[in-house]
């Protein structure tokens, strides 16, 4: 059927269709956070690879972000079709390579895991939100929520799975089981989902202003050269970086408070679950916030939970107080959620539909250099789970004030950013 002769029951069909679809495939691809997991089995088999594994995580979020980029532009040079089959053979050969390799040294861990799972990881969850996100110009920011919340809770479902196999079979085995599940969901996503008709607002009676959707001339400025976009992004780092900080190491983080014996055996791994937990479902609930009070106030609320969070890991550790821990450790998730939801919600209400691939690819750089921020923090201070953490989750608080002023600026801009949009559309 063309879409042409979509009627709006096709619409609300397929589009449910679509974003079901594409949260399970996003489910697949969310293992990437799941390396606090990995590391065990890899760090027991391999011990003088300890101190290098952190930075294992950090590159791949590096590669993730910049291989976005590269794959926008195919999204908009070719299809999205085609970005996601480049990115199901990345995903497959860096699980069987980083299966068959690891053991030559850690440059294989760094190469295969970091650079060719994290780019296909990236090159497939721009192409993927590209790709539904236009179906919902009405609930922009709830869509992109539901199907950022697979790649949140992947750690939960299939981490927790990982685990479990783990104690039963070589982890090398569970990467391949990994590579040609990934492979096969990619290839049946881009065999399914097709792109949205240009109408779909209209259909829909959605206005152009609502959906973000108008090609008017301050959306189509690039957003590079706009101020709006650079506030937007250095909040975007500090909150990600924080982020990050905890989500790599947050099961070496329980193991150093003694909490699998303080809590209870395993609940380290638990604990990894419950911070992914939060990491899905806060993509819903931030997404959802989007739409009904708008970008500005939940940028705010990030800011301002994402701040006592990171004080209270600095505390935590400080002094071992592992309930902190856990409480900070969930709910720093929260914010961090936010990121990703609003930089698709951010993209499409500012800068329109027709470059929404290369601009959320450019805005997911955000990323990139929080990534390359924690490579830096660990090389100079160690892990933040070891006897620096403290002073690593504080300096990371300090960061997050900067966030919340840079809101206060950025509050000003975007406002009159939309006010030029919306008479421009009139």
């Amino acid at each position: 059927m063309s879409s042409a002769e979509l009627t709006l029951h096709n619409i609300t069909s397929r589009r449910t269709l679509y974003l079901v679809f594409a949260t399970l495939t996003l489910l697949v691809l969310g293992l990437i956070y799941a390396w606090s997991i990995f590391a065990g089995p890899i760090g027991s088999a391999f011990t003088d690879y300890q101190p290098y594994l952190p930075q294992v995580f950090q590159i791949s979020m590096f590669s993730f972000c910049l291989s976005a980029l590269v794959g926008a532009q195919i999204v908009k040079r070719q299809s999205a079709k085609l970005s996601i089959i480049i990115a199901a053979v990345l995903m497959a050969v860096g699980f069987i390579c980083t299966a068959r390799f690891t053991g030559e040294g850690i440059w294989a861990l760094f190469l295969f895991y970091g650079v060719f799972t994290g780019s296909g990881c990236g090159i497939a969850y721009n192409a993927i939100i590209s790709l539904v996100n236009p179906w919902f110009p009405d609930r922009i920011g709830l869509a992109s929520g539901i199907m950022m919340m697979g790649f949140g809770i992947s750690s939960l479902v299939f981490g927790s799975l990982a685990t479990v196999l783990f104690g039963l079979v070589e982890w090398t085995t569970v990467f391949l089981i990994i590579a040609a599940t990934a492979f096969v969901v990619l290839l049946l996503l881009a065999l399914i989902v097709r792109p949205a008709p240009g109408d779909i607002g209209a259909r829909l009676g959605v206005t152009a202003t609502a959906a973000g959707v108008g090609e008017s001339p301050t959306q189509q400025r690039f957003l590079m050269k706009t101020k709006v976009f650079w506030v937007f992004w250095i909040w975007g780092i500090l909150i990600v970086a924080a982020g990050l900080t905890l989500i790599g190491t947050s099961k070496q983080g329980a193991e150093a408070l003694a909490l699998d014996e303080s809590v209870f055996v395993g609940f380290s791994a638990i604990l990894v679950g419950l911070v992914s937990t939060m990491n899905g479902l806060s993509r819903i609930f931030n997404g959802a916030l989007f739409d009904k009070i708008g970008l500005v106030p939940v940028m705010m609320l990030s800011s301002v939970v994402c701040f006592f969070c990171a004080l209270g890991l600095s505390v935590s550790l400080a002094l071992g107080i592992g309930p902190l821990y856990i409480a900070s450790a969930i709910l720093i998730a929260l914010p961090y959620g936010s990121a990703p939801v609003l930089s698709a919600a951010f993209a499409r209400q500012r800068y329109g539909a027709k470059n929404f691939a290369s601009n959320l690819s450019i805005i997911t750089c955000c990323i990139a250099i929080a990534a390359a921020l924690n490579i830096v923090l660990v090389t100079v201070l160690g892990s933040p789970a070891g006897d620096n953490g403290p002073l690593i989750y504080g300096i990371l608080a300090g960061l997050v004030v900067l966030s919340f002023v840079g809101t206060l600026v950025f509050r000003g801009l975007y406002k009159n950013d939309l006010a030029t949009i919306k008479e421009e559309l009139a």
